[in-house]
């Protein structure tokens, strides 16, 4: 049995806190990351739905249910001329669901790629249908009929695993990149790269075409077992995904870069872990809808790049949608996103030659 020296441990856990004591952003990432991922889970998990669009086709007959449902405060009610117009509006992906009440019949619409607020919304219908059902002489019997514009079969790992896709790509990519780059400025290669003809466009650009090859192999790998290994239907062109998550990647490369610039050291740059990738696991709408988390925060993940890389691939993987499609606002955003974040990386190649 090793005998353990107390004293001699004690020095050793001494350097340990010195070394800690001098790096400042350590300190802070240990001190105020938890409380920032702490404050975002918090409020993630206890807001309720809000701000999901319902549309509502009155064809007579249902004053009760129509009153229950305006009187709902989650719900943004668009008012409708006819079924035919929900659908299209569903398939466009501009309602959540659609309520079609005809005397002696109401027909609920749903979207199911989002279980969550698909199930909300027909909860709510039949509560209020229930309801109207009591308030008359005698019961009316089972007045709802259930209709799936997109994912009658769906399950959970349906509609998460397109959303878990990006995130997977989207972890590894930034955390080779950023270590990349910060070994790199160690090891004094960038420095030679930045005393060459090359500017720093072509250098960032280097950098990016170079780890596109790995993302681009990393990101077939992950969608092969996503869409073989658990069973998650791919409706619509495979290319088109992976067009999708190379975009994405091309973006967490940039990122990585970027925050590459404030890590002297691989330790620091998994420090940036909590401040980076778990707020797009919670703000994102990767295991629950945007819906579901309070307003005053939600601006916050229309700004993340996983929201709408989450927001194409479920609509390509789930609806068979294609990149007209999802141009605007999914690709779109993608692409600002990696373009703003490619001058920011390029420009702060200028303080490591300062």
């Amino acid at each position: 049995m090793i005998a353990l020296n107390v004293r001699r441990t004690g020095v050793v856990a001494l350097r340990v806190i010195r070394q800690l004591k001098r790096d400042r952003r350590t300190i802070g990432l240990i001190t105020f990351a938890p409380i920032v991922l702490m404050t975002l889970f918090g409020y993630a998990l206890s807001g309720e739905m809000s701000g999901v669009t319902l549309g509502m086709v009155d064809g007579g007959g249902h004053d009760l249910l129509r009153s229950y449902l305006e009187g709902i405060k989650d719900f943004e009610i668009v008012y409708l001329g006819s079924e035919s117009d929900a659908e299209l509006l569903i398939s466009d992906g501009r309602l959540n669901g659609a309520v079609v009440m005809k005397p002696g019949e109401v027909r609920v619409l749903l979207d199911a790629t989002s279980l969550q607020i698909s199930g909300a919304i027909l909860a709510r219908a039949e509560a209020g249908a229930q309801q109207e059902a009591a308030s008359r002489e005698k019961d009316q019997g089972n007045l709802i009929v259930t209709r799936y514009i997109f994912g009658y079969d769906l399950e959970m790992m349906d509609t998460v695993g397109p959303a878990i896709l990006g995130l997977v790509v989207f972890f590894f990519t930034f955390i080779n990149a950023a270590i990349s780059f910060v070994r790199e400025r160690s090891q004094g290669t960038l420095e030679k790269f930045m005393v060459s003809p090359l500017s720093r466009v072509e250098i960032v650009s280097g950098y990016v075409l170079g780890f596109s090859f790995f993302t681009l192999l990393q990101s077939a790998t992950t969608l092969l077992v996503v869409t073989h290994g658990f069973g998650v239907p791919m409706r619509g062109s495979p290319l088109t995904a992976l067009a999708v998550v190379l975009l994405l990647g091309a973006g967490a490369l940039v990122l990585g870069s970027f925050f590459s610039n404030f890590a002297r050291s691989e330790f620091q740059v998994v420090q940036f872990i909590p401040l980076i990738i778990t707020p797009q696991i919670v703000l994102c709408g990767v295991w629950w809808p945007l819906q579901s988390i309070p307003e005053f925060i939600r601006p916050i993940s229309y700004l993340l790049p996983l929201t709408y890389a989450s927001d194409a691939l479920r609509a390509v993987m789930l609806k068979g949608a294609s990149i007209p499609d999802i141009l605007f606002p999914d690709l779109l955003a993608l692409g600002i996103f990696f373009l703003v974040f490619f001058a920011a990386a390029t420009l702060m190649l200028r303080r490591e030659v300062d």
